[in-house]
C-alpha cells in the first residue's frame, strides 16, 4: 500500500506541470509472460485521453487487482505514459510439511491454488487461513502454519507449507447456570457437544465445533419449550479457549421462567362453512398435561390434515398461546383463517448430482398446478432429508409469475450410500465368525438399494444378495428379490443345505396399516445323519423343494420401527406352502407388542406377545417346517431347547403349536452416558407342543415354560455386544437349558 502511494505521489508529481495534456502513447515494460495488449486491455485509459491523479489510480489498481503483478510503477516521459510491471511468479510445485493428521489429497481438495498457476500473496494467505480451518474443524485449534517461498530459474517459484499440528482442543468441561428444575447432566444430553473422557477415541463430537454449538443453543431451547418451560430464555452462551489452546470451556447461562400446563383448547374458524367443533378430536393437546410446543405443533398438523379430507387447501392455522403467570396455566385458541389461494407455477431441482429427477419428485406428493400447502411443502423436505442421500436439504417457496403462482426451489447437496463393513465376532450358539457386506442404498441415483453379505462360523456358512426398489412399476410398493445359499451345522443330528430366493412386495395402506407379501421358493437338503439320530428325523424327506407364499400385515404407530420406545404394533402372519414344490403347510402366527417410557424416558417398559398355529395340509408336518423355541428366542434355553423331543436321542422334533411372552424393562446402566451401555430385567414365559410327527418315545408336554433374568447391551464402537443370565424357573426334564448368552458382532 505504501508503494502503492509512493508511485501515487511521484506520477503527481510529474503530471503537475501537464494536468490536461494528453497522452499520445502508453508504453508497458517488464512483462516477460502477459502480452501488451492483455494489460492495455485492463487500463482504464488509452492514447488520446487526458491523464490526471485520478486516472493513475485508477490503473495502479485494476492491475494489482487481476493477481498477475508483484509491482506497478507509473510515470510520464513527455506524452508517454510509462507503465513498469514486476510479474507475479508461476508455482512450480506445492508442498506440505508436518502434516501428519491431514493428507497432502486432502489440502488439494480443498486449497485454490494449484501448479501452473499464477501466485499471489493474497492468495497465500487465503489458502493459509483454510488450512487452519482445517484443523479447526478437527479440533486443533493451536496449529500453524508457516508458508515459505522458494525461489526458481525462470520467475517460479516452489511453495512450501510448514505445518505444526498442534494438540487436540477437546472441551473439558460443560457449564449450566441458572438451571433449577433439570439437573446440568440431563441438559448435556440434550446437546451434541460432549464433554471429553479417555474412552471416547471413535468419536469427534467432544471437539469444539461452532456450528455444533450454535445448534446446541436451539437445543436447549427447544428442550425447554416441550417440558413446559415456553419462557425459557438463554441469556447467554460463552465458549472459552484456555490460554494453552488445549481446551474449550462452554457456558449456558439459562432462565427458567414459570412452569406452565395445557388449559383449555378453542378453536375458531373465519370460514363459515366450516364447523371447528367437529376438529376438536383431532387436537392432541390434553388439559392438565406440561405444555409442549412439539405437540402444538402436531396438533396444527392433524388439523391441517383433517382440513384437507375436508376439502380446505387455502388455510392457514395460528396459535395464540395465552399464558397465565399466576396460575401457570397457559390456553390455547387455534384460529383457523383462509390463506391466500396459490397454486404451485414450478418446481425446480438442484444440486442433484448423482439422484435422478424421477427419485426426489416421488418423494415431494405436491405437484405443479397444485394448491398451495405449507404442510406438504415441510413434509417433502423431511421426506426427501429421511433418504438420507444427502447432506443437505432444503425446500423453500418463492414469487412465481403472478400473484397467485409460487415457485418451488428444491436445493441438495449428495453424499456418499455406499457401505462396506468387515465383520469379526463370537457368539455362544455359533462361536467364532467373521462376515463382509457391502450394500449401495441408491444405486446409480435411482433409489434402489443392493445388497451383498457373506458370514462364516464354526457351525454355520451362508451368502445372500438382493435389490430393493422402493417404486416398483412406478407406484408406492417396495418390490425385492434376495438370492441366498446357507449351510448350518446347528443341529446335532445333521447338516442342513438351503439354496432359494424370496422375492418381497411391501406397502403401506395407510399411516397406522402396512403390509408384506412374499413368495418362497427353496431347495432343502438335509445330510450327514448320524447312526443316533432320531429315526422320525431321518424317516422324513431329506430333499425338498419348498414354494410358499406368505404376508404380514400391521397396525400400529411406533416412534421408530428399528429401535422402538413408545407405541404399539399388532400384526398377522400367514405362510401357505404348497404352491407346487414337496412341502406342504399352513402357518398362522398372531403377534403383539407394546413400548412406553416410565417415569424417565430413558426407561422403557416392553411386553409382547405372539401365538402360532401350523396346520397339516400333506400326508405330515417336517422338523425342518416347526417352529423352534430357545436361544434367540426364548433365553434362559439352548437353541431348540424347549419343546418335543425324541425320548431315546434326544434331538428336538420342534413343534406346530407355540405361545409366548415376554415382559422387559430397559434402563440405563448408571456408567457414563457415552459408553452407551444399557440393561434390562425380563420375564419370558412360553410353550411349544405337538410334533408334526410323534412315535411312542416322544416326549412332549404343554406346560408352562419360564424363565427370569438381566440383560446387557452395548452399542459400542465396534458393533453391538448382546449379554444375558437368565434362569429358568419352569421347565420340563428334557427340556435343554443355557442359563449364559454371549453375542459380539465388529464392524470396521
Amino acid at each position: 500500500m505504501i508503494k502503492r502511494f509512493f508511485c501515487i505521489a511521484l506520477f503527481g508529481i510529474s503530471l503537475a506541470w501537464a494536468e490536461g495534456q494528453k497522452i499520445s502513447k502508453i508504453s508497458i515494460l517488464g512483462n516477460n509472460r502477459i502480452e501488451n495488449q492483455t494489460i492495455l486491455s485492463y487500463l482504464p485509459i488509452k492514447p488520446g485521453d487526458s491523464a490526471d491523479l485520478d486516472t493513475s489510480d485508477q490503473c495502479l489498481k485494476v492491475l494489482f487487482d487481476t493477481g498477475y503483478f508483484h509491482d506497478v510503477r507509473i510515470h510520464r516521459e513527455g506524452a508517454t505514459l510509462v507503465i513498469e510491471v514486476e510479474e507475479n511468479p508461476i508455482i512450480n510445485k506445492i508442498a506440505y510439511e508436518g502434516n501428519d493428521k491431514v493428507k497432502d489429497a486432502d489440502f488439494k481438495k480443498e486449497l485454490q491454488l494449484r501448479p501452473r498457476e499464477v501466485l499471489s500473496y493474497s492468495r497465500i494467505q487465503a489458502a493459509q487461513q483454510r488450512i487452519l480451518e482445517i484443523y479447526r474443524r478437527l479440533g486443533r485449534f493451536s496449529a500453524k502454519v508457516d508458508p515459505k517461498i522458494i525461489r526458481l530459474p525462470e520467475n517460479r517459484v516452489d511453495l512450501v507449507f510448514e505445518i505444526e499440528e498442534g494438540q487436540t482442543t477437546f472441551i473439558r468441561k460443560i457449564n449450566f447456570i441458572g438451571n433449577k428444575n433439570f439437573k446440568g447432566s440431563r441438559l448435556e444430553k440434550v446437546l451434541q457437544s460432549k464433554v471429553w473422557h479417555w474412552y471416547r477415541f471413535f468419536v469427534n463430537d467432544d471437539l469444539y465445533d461452532p456450528d455444533r454449538f450454535l445448534n446446541d443453543q436451539q437445543e436447549i431451547k427447544r428442550f425447554y419449550n416441550n417440558n413446559g418451560y415456553p419462557d425459557m430464555r438463554l441469556i447467554s452462551s460463552i465458549a472459552e479457549l484456555s490460554t494453552d489452546k488445549t481446551a474449550y470451556f462452554l457456558t449456558f447461562t439459562i432462565d427458567e421462567g414459570r412452569k406452565y400446563q395445557f388449559g383449555d383448547v378453542k378453536i375458531s374458524s373465519e370460514i363459515k362453512s366450516l364447523d371447528p367443533l367437529k376438529l376438536k378430536e383431532v387436537v392432541l393437546i390434553e388439559k392438565g398435561e406440561d405444555f409442549s410446543g412439539a405437540i402444538i405443533d402436531k396438533s396444527i398438523k392433524a388439523l391441517t390434515e383433517a382440513l384437507g379430507t375436508m376439502g380446505y387447501a387455502f388455510i392457514h392455522i395460528e396459535p395464540d398461546i395465552q399464558k397465565n403467570a399466576e396460575t401457570g396455566i397457559a390456553d390455547i385458541h387455534f384460529q383457523i383463517k383462509e390463506g391466500p389461494r396459490v397454486y404451485i407455477e414450478s418446481i425446480d431441482i438442484k444440486g442433484n448430482d448423482r439422484t435422478r429427477d424421477y427419485v426426489i419428485r416421488r418423494e415431494i406428493k405436491i405437484h405443479e398446478g397444485d394448491a398451495y400447502n405449507s404442510k406438504k411443502i415441510k413434509d417433502a423436505e423431511q421426506m426427501l432429508k429421511d433418504l438420507q442421500y444427502f447432506k443437505e436439504v432444503q425446500v423453500q417457496p418463492e414469487e412465481g409469475s403472478a400473484i397467485d403462482k409460487a415457485k418451488l426451489n428444491v436445493t441438495m447437496e449428495e453424499q456418499r450410500t455406499g457401505e462396506l463393513n468387515f465383520g469379526l465376532g463370537y457368539s455362544t450358539l455359533d462361536g467364532p465368525f467373521t462376515s463382509l457386506g457391502v450394500k449401495e442404498r441408491n444405486f446409480r441415483g435411482t433409489a434402489q438399494t443392493l445388497h451383498a453379505n457373506a458370514m462364516i462360523s464354526k457351525k454355520t456358512m451362508g451368502i445372500d444378495a438382493g435389490i430393493i426398489e422402493p417404486a416398483f412399476l412406478d407406484r408406492d410398493l417396495a418390490g425385492s428379490i434376495t438370492l441366498s445359499a446357507s449351510q448350518s451345522k446347528l443341529a446335532r443330528s445333521h447338516k442342513e443345505t438351503n439354496l432359494g430366493s424370496v422375492f418381497g412386495l411391501g406397502y403401506n395402506l395407510s399411516e397406522m396399516w402396512w403390509q408384506n407379501l412374499e413368495y418362497t421358493i427353496r431347495s432343502e437338503k438335509m445330510t450327514g445323519f448320524n447312526d443316533k439320530a432320531s429315526a422320525i428325523i431321518r424317516g422324513q424327506s431329506h430333499n425338498a423343494l419348498l414354494s410358499s407364499i406368505g404376508q404380514t400385515i400391521h397396525f400400529g404407530k411406533l416412534d421408530s420401527r428399528a429401535n422402538p420406545t413408545k407405541g404399539f404394533d399388532l400384526s398377522y402372519q400367514t405362510t401357505f406352502a404348497g404352491v407346487g414344490g414337496t412341502v406342504k403347510y399352513l402357518e398362522h402366527l398372531w403377534a403383539g407388542s407394546f413400548y412406553h417410557p416410565l417415569y424417565a424416558e430413558d426407561v422403557i417398559f416392553k411386553i409382547m406377545a405372539e401365538f402360532g398355529v401350523i396346520q397339516k395340509v400333506g400326508k405330515t408336518i417336517r422338523v425342518a417346517d416347526s417352529f423352534r423355541m430357545g436361544y434367540t428366542n426364548f433365553r434362559g434355553f439352548d437353541f431348540q431347547g424347549v419343546g418335543p423331543r425324541d425320548g431315546k436321542t434326544g434331538d428336538p422334533l420342534n413343534g406346530t403349536r407355540v405361545w409366548r411372552n415376554v415382559v422387559e424393562i430397559k434402563f440405563p446402566s448408571g456408567l457414563p452416558d457415552d459408553w452407551k451401555i444399557n440393561m434390562s430385567v425380563f420375564n419370558e414365559l412360553g410353550c411349544l407342543w405337538e410334533p408334526g410327527q410323534k412315535n411312542r418315545d416322544t416326549q412332549d408336554s404343554r406346560k408352562l415354560r419360564a424363565s427370569a433374568g438381566v440383560g446387557i447391551l452395548w452399542s459400542s464402537p465396534f458393533g453391538p455386544i448382546g449379554m444375558s443370565y437368565s434362569v429358568p424357573y419352569r421347565y420340563q426334564k428334557f427340556d435343554q437349558k443355557r442359563q449364559f448368552q454371549i453375542q459380539f458382532s465388529n464392524i470396521f
